[in-house]
Order: structure tokens, then sequence, then C-alpha cells
């Protein structure tokens, strides 16, 4: 909208389109973006009527060669409403596509009309950019005296003191910054302290005092309970950890509605379908499933996806009617080859116990602890579990762990039993993987605990990437000696860090990507951690390395 400019116009900068120049002038006139679709605009026919339609429905009607001329006219407006100068400029980046901008040919023709020689690009950017000497990096001239704002003015004297080759001199010159507002002042040594080399409070817990030696005591594993799930956070970021197993902060949950179902939905689907069809199966007497079972495995399957796709879908309400019924097809796909999978393994596993929790009050709170932080709530997203038992199990030496178990099945000729956690994601663990630097441990400690709560022998865990997306792989972990010794060191160094109070933002690589806390902690977590002293993290790097 063009708004009217002020009756005075004396001490002022008149701001406005170049159609609003018309008639006026000015001593000095600035005239910005003069680059490539910017000004000059792309050029762009009407899509409701195409040039060659207008030339037949009236000669008056403008086409692409009128739109030119009055583009151009444009800039005639603006050179001439100038008395004495004429600024003109171009954004050298694009700060949204992150990608270079060129001066368009009206700033290479405005240089032909000066010198009367038109010169060439690149020319044109040295001469604007030796007369700038501006970076996105750092927006401000090199002199305090051309700056156009106090932003400018204070970044054009740090950057003068930060290049200045006498350091001794340039102590204590931007000590006016710190004057300037309380605000300021404690934002400046909080930045300072968190990119110095020295582990400080300000970058999170990293030492404990009076007050805080006791409310972490309560914190320890072998005191409270916690999820598998929480505690491979610790492996991936001890700060994650921290905000959230110990504070219990989750991203807000907001009410829109669903186009596509995001993974932490689509899975707990995926599982409540899985443990609804297992209990079926059961309940009908086809466990174990044998081959000649399969057809009427597959009808179980269709009848109870299709039941809970329509609570699932009175629950989530979808925005897209077609985009929900390609994800259930999609799930039902998957689930058919699961079964498959399930009856072929029949001959040597039986399916005995489908989500056993333990540790946890009630099956929507089992639902929610295997789950990330962020999940949806609603009463169709839990899964009815077994419930082994209502108190957490202590593992290894004394460490206290809750959750809940996909599936454990039993050796039919052995008499030995297994734990199954299904994934729904991709398979991005390794061959020969035991607790991976401690960031997946539910094959182990599963199996541990289904062992102290069922009293019976368990040789393995496994994880089971039971989709398309996952390959339809797994990974098995044997319950040998290493299984055990790599799944106590995990729990130790986290019952350790927790007593001393050291649970820093140190991430592990690109594992601030995807968390949930970036807010909290700002982009540059991982630059920050590696100029920190490593001695104190040393801990936790030799977690990372085991397999």
């Amino acid at each position: 909208l063009e708004q009217s400019p002020p009756e005075s116009r004396y001490g002022r900068v008149f701001v406005a389109t170049p159609e609003q120049l018309r008639g006026r002038s000015f001593r000095v006139v600035f005239v910005p973006g003069l680059a490539e679709r910017l000004f000059p605009q792309r050029p762009r026919e009407d899509p409701l009527l195409l040039d060659a339609l207008r030339r037949k429905v009236s000669p008056h009607l403008h086409t692409q060669a009128e739109r030119s001329h009055e583009e151009r006219l444009l800039l005639q407006l603006a050179l001439g409403a100038a008395e004495e100068r004429v600024v003109l400029s171009y954004p050298r980046l694009d700060a949204v596509e992150a990608r270079p901008r060129v001066p368009s040919f009206y700033a290479l023709d405005t240089a032909r009309a000066v010198r009367g020689t038109i010169p060439d690009f690149e020319a044109l950017e040295r001469e604007a950019e030796a007369l700038v000497q501006a970076r996105l990096a750092w927006p401000s001239p090199p002199e305090a005296e051309r700056a156009i704002d106090a932003i400018e003015h204070d970044l054009a004297v740090l950057g003068s003191f930060l290049h200045a080759g006498d350091t001794a001199s340039a102590r204590g010159r931007a000590r006016y910054l710190l004057e300037l507002s309380a605000e300021l002042a404690r934002s400046l040594r909080a930045r300072w302290l968190r990119w110095n080399s020295v582990w400080r409070p300000q970058d999170g817990i990293v030492r404990t005092n009076e007050i805080t030696e006791p409310l972490l005591e309560a914190q320890r594993p072998k005191i409270r309970p916690y999820s598998v799930t929480a505690m491979q956070k610790f492996a991936v970021c001890p700060y994650q950890f921290v905000l959230s197993a110990i504070h219990r902060l989750e991203p807000r949950r907001d009410a829109v509605p669903i186009v596509q179902l995001d993974p932490l939905t689509r899975g707990r689907m995926f599982h409540h379908v899985q443990a609804e069809v297992l209990r079926a199966l059961r309940d009908a007497g086809h466990l174990p499933l044998a081959e000649g079972d399969a057809d009427e495995a597959q009808q179980i399957l269709d009848a109870t996806l299709e039941r809970l796709a329509v609570a699932y879908h009175d629950d989530l309400a979808p925005a897209i009617e077609r985009i929900w019924d390609d994800e259930i097809d999609s799930m039902r796909a998957d689930l058919r080859r699961w079964v498959r999978a399930l009856a072929r393994e029949s001959a040597t596993w039986t399916p005995l116990h489908f989500e056993l929790t333990f540790g946890l009050a009630s099956d929507v709170v089992s639902r929610h602890e295997k789950s990330e932080p962020g999940g949806r709530a609603g009463a169709s997203a839990s899964a009815p579990s077994e419930r082994a038992t209502s108190e957490p199990v202590r593992v290894l030496d004394g460490f206290l762990v809750r959750g809940a178990v996909d599936l454990v099945e039993e050796n039919r000729a052995e008499g030995t039993l297994r734990v199954t956690d299904h994934k729904t994601g991709r398979n991005h663990t390794s061959v020969g993987m035991i607790v991976n630097g401690g960031a997946t441990l539910q094959p182990v400690l599963y199996a541990l605990a289904v062992r102290e709560i069922l009293q019976r022998e368990v040789i393995e865990g496994r994880l089971y990437f039971c989709t398309s997306r996952g390959g339809f792989s797994e990974r098995i972990v044997p319950m040998g000696d290493f299984a055990r010794l790599y799944a106590e060191m995990v729990l130790t160094t986290l019952d350790r860090s927790v007593e001393k109070g050291f649970l820093p933002p140190a991430p592990r690589r690109d594992a601030c990507r995807y968390c949930d806390f970036r807010i909290v902690c700002g982009p540059h977590e991982e630059v920050r951690s590696r100029r920190k002293s490593t001695s104190t993290l040393h801990h936790l790097q030799e977690l990372r390395t085991l397999p």
C-alpha cells in the first residue's frame, strides 16, 4: 500500500515507490535493489490472459513489451528526481537462499551513461566491494563514521579492535558496551564464558554445590528409575538427558490438523496394531503361527488395522483424507510382511508376551515412556499391555530400569528367551552393534530386565526394523559377557556424571540437527563444545567408542 507523504518534508527522509516521484525533486536519491530479478523484476505474463490472446482482444492491453518499457520508466523517474547525486546499490547475497546475486543490466546501463563504456559484471562487483567492504557475517563499514545506525557503529568499532595489530592498545576500548545496559552486559559475559575453553556454569550443569548436590543425588540411576529411552539420551548429549529425563521438558504440542503422519505417531500406531494382532492370534489359538494359518492371520490383521484406523482417525482428525488412506495402505503392506516373517520364524520362536511393562503405572504411560518427548496424547495412543510388575527392575549393579518390551519369545527347542524391540524408522545401526556407543540400549537392558522379571535365561536381544523404510532388517545382540560389560560401563558413566554434577552440552556429531532442545542451546553447540577442554570428557568419549 502506498502512503501519502507528510505535509512537511524538511528534516525527513522520503521513502516511496518510483511512481510517487512524479513531479518531485530531491538533492540526493537512493535507488536500492538493482539486482537481477529484483529491479527489474522477472517478466511474467498474466496467467489468466496470455499475451497472444491479449493482442487479439485489444491493442490497448499491455504485453511484455509494454511491461518492460514501464519498468525502465521507473528507473528514469528515480534518476530524474535527483538534483545533485544518485546512489545506486544492490545486494551481493541472497540471504534466504544463501547464493550470490549479480547486478542487473540497469546498473550496467547506468554505468555506460556515466562512463561511455559498459563495464563487465566482475569489474562492477569489485568496485562495489572495495567501496563498501562489508560482509554478511560482519555487516558494517570499516570506519565507524560511515555507519548508518548504532549496530553498524558498534560492529565497525569492534572490527577495528579485533583486527588491530596492537592488542594492548585495544584492551578495554569496547567497555562502553557493558555500560549501555545491564541486559547487554550480562549477555556478552555469558556468551564469552560459553565460548571459553573452560566449562562454566553458563554452559549447563558442570559442577555441584551445597544446593545442587542433594538434588542430583536423588536423580542417580540407582535411586531413581529411568526408562531405557531416557538413558540413551546421555550418550547422545548429557545436557539433552538433563532437560528430557531429569527436568522432564518436552516440546509444546500444538493442536494442528494432521496432513501426514509424523514418524512418532506412525510408530505408536504401528506398535498398537502389532500388539492387538498378536493378542488376537493368541486368543484364537494361532500362536505359534503356522504357515497354514497365514491367510487367517492376514484377515485378523486387516480387521484390526481397520478398527484402530477409525479410532486414530477420530483422535487425530487428518486434514487430507487421501493422504491418510495412503498412510494406512502403506502401514498395511508393512504389517502383512511382518506377519509373514512371524510365520516363517514360528518353527523356532513362539511369542509369549507382548507389550510387557515393568515400572510403569498405566498403559498410557507405557506407550509414552517408550516414545520420545513431544508425542501426541490421546485415547487411542496406547496399546494394551501385559504388566509384569509395577515396580522398576534392578539390573547389573543395582541400576533401576523401567519400560515396555514389545515382544518376548521362547525358543521351542531350547526353552530360552529372546526380547525384540520393534522399530519403524530407518536402520542406522552397524553390524556387530552391542550398545552403539551408549545410544542403543534396548536389546541389552530389556534382556537383562526380562531375565530378572521372569527368572529365565535370555540369550539375545533384538532390534527388528519391521517396515520397508527399515528394510525389514534386524540387529541381534547376544547376551554374553561383553554385552553385560558394555551396558554396565554405560550406566556407571551415567551414574558417575549425575553424582559429580557434570552433565554439559557435549553432543555427538550431528546430534543437534534432530534435537528437540536446539532452541534452548542455540545452533552452535557442537562447534562450541569442540573448543572446550576434553580432559573432563574422556569417560564420555570412551563410552561413545563402544560397539
